[in-house]
């Protein structure tokens, strides 16, 4: 029993601080990549991104991102090719204690504006460092992504594919 009560006092001692650090949590970043798997290979368009989010501990936070994609790239897949379209990104943020590495699982609802809808998951790897409440992120992740496709004699078709994406961002919270 006495060993018992020590582990549960050590495990509350342990918890208590990172209970401290949950909050609410704000987050802006922009990102590009390359659309892949698919045929040639080609550039997405630019998007922002805005995040509101909870954090219960340093390691576990769930968000949900805002996305535009600005339709600054011309492209042969007609999803939003050149056009301003409109994403939902449920996330989970996984952060190993005393790292700055993180990891996030990301499920998508992709165009919004230019239909059809569609689902997508993914994940992401990073880095981030903050001071006072502010901070700033890097990473690299990959989103599945049914896209439409021209194919020649055969019409439009839709095929899957992936979305490798990069992104810089800041964070408040």
């Amino acid at each position: 029993m006495k060993k018992l009560t020590i582990g549960l006092l050590a495990l509350t001692l342990l918890a208590a601080p990172a209970a401290a650090r949950a909050g609410f949590l704000f987050e802006a970043s922009v990102g590009s990549g390359v659309r892949a798997g698919i045929g040639s290979t080609e550039r997405i368009p630019t998007n922002l991104m805005a995040t509101v989010g909870f954090g219960f501990t340093d390691m576990l936070k769930l968000e949900l991102g805002a996305l535009a994609n600005l339709g600054d790239a011309k492209a042969s897949f007609s999803n939003s090719g050149s056009k301003l379209d409109f994403d939902l990104r449920p996330m989970i943020v996984i952060s190993p204690p005393l790292m700055p590495i993180y990891l996030r699982a990301i499920a998508g609802i992709t165009s919004l504006k230019v239909k059809p809808t569609k689902f997508s998951y993914g994940a992401a790897i990073g880095v981030g460092f903050g001071l006072f409440g502010v901070g700033a992120f890097g990473e690299v992740g990959a989103m599945q992504h049914r896209y439409e496709i021209t194919v020649p004699g055969a019409g439009t078709i839709g095929k899957d594919g992936w979305q490798i994406e990069g992104r810089l961002g800041i964070s408040i919270g």
